[in-house]
């Protein structure tokens, strides 16, 4: 009888082992996807929202607080997806990490605020342009729109006869802090920070770095920020098609739920403290686009900044196995 009991109790102890194996949300494990706190974050908008699992992976989001870190955490295994700048993801491809482009989702955020309006970029010379970062994005971007347009520029605090003073700083707080102190004319900030900057500092957006941009190069060219995978993902084709289908969706999400998107973002970490509008939201360029459907358009972002500084993007493009 006891013997009995016994066989009785296995089994039953193995059914609930079983049952309670049957409960995991995923069959395959774990996919994190790390992402700069930021306008960054708004690309993930609509997947935070509704994505908890993907073809049997739980999906996690890791929320950095800055964009510094952002290529570490993807190459070291923290992260097996990331969204972070199309040329530091060129970069680190170049350098041989093993990782591939999905697509663009962000098309560009900068803008330059001031308290006097611009009749046009000839305006510039002899004012004080304050920036974030030598030799990043919005120094690169800007440096483009100058050339393009014949206006000199150099390197200066204060203002230079005849020429764009460019004062770099460390990020977005001290760029406005330095417009607010009148050791700057004007400011090239990302949204939504030239949004807060323009209510703060009773200063107006001047110009759309993009739309110069594109006078220039072409449109959609500016290919700020997109979705990078580790062989984790991009190995797996059902797991990044159904990744890149939800990304599909997440611009016209946005522009839908505008009240929605703060809370969102900052369920997973995000610091954002905007009252996100349609207005703000639309000057965020969010969408989504493979990859190797616009490889030409990357290039020649890639190509129109390379004269500047070759490292931005490791020194050459990056060959075709660099696009999913």
């Amino acid at each position: 009888m006891k013997k009995l009991i016994s066989i009785v109790l296995a089994v039953i102890s193995a059914v609930s082992l079983l049952t309670v194996s049957g409960c995991k949300t995923t069959e395959n494990g774990t996919i994190t996807i790390a992402v700069p706190d930021g306008a960054p974050t708004l690309a993930l908008y609509s997947v935070m929202d509704s994505v908890n699992t993907l073809e049997g992976y739980e999906i996690k989001y890791k929320v950095l607080s800055g964009s510094e870190n952002i290529g570490k955490t993807l190459v070291s295994g923290a992260a097996d997806c990331a969204i972070m700048p199309v040329n530091v993801a060129a970069k680190l491809f170049n350098a041989g990490n093993d990782l591939k482009l999905l697509s663009v989702n962000v098309f560009g955020v900068l803008y330059m605020v001031g308290k006097e309006n611009l009749a046009s970029i000839d305006d510039l010379k002899g004012k004080v342009v304050v920036t974030i970062g030598k030799g990043a994005t919005p120094d690169l971007s800007l440096k483009v729109v100058l050339d393009g347009n014949n206006v000199a520029y150099e390197d200066a605090e204060s203002a230079v006869n005849g020429k764009v003073a460019l004062n770099y700083v460390a990020d977005a707080p001290t760029a406005m802090k330095t417009l607010a102190a009148g050791k700057a004319d004007y400011a090239v900030l990302g949204e939504p920070q030239a949004t807060v900057a323009c209510k703060n500092l009773n200063a107006q957006i001047v110009m759309d770095i993009q739309k110069e941009w594109t006078k220039l190069i072409g449109e959609d060219t500016f290919a700020q920020a997109g979705l990078v995978m580790n062989k984790n993902v991009y190995n797996n084709d059902a797991l990044a098609s159904a990744l890149l289908d939800r990304l599909s969706k997440n611009a016209d999400a946005v522009m839908k739920n505008p009240d929605k998107v703060r809370s969102v973002v900052q369920k997973y970490g995000s610091s954002l403290q905007v009252n996100f509008t349609k207005e703000i939201l639309g000057r965020c360029n969010l969408g989504c686009k493979s990859a190797t459907s616009i490889k030409g358009s990357i290039e020649n972002y890639f190509n129109a900044i390379l004269n500047y500084d070759p490292t931005f993007i490791g020194g050459k493009l990056p060959d075709d196995g660099f696009y999913y």
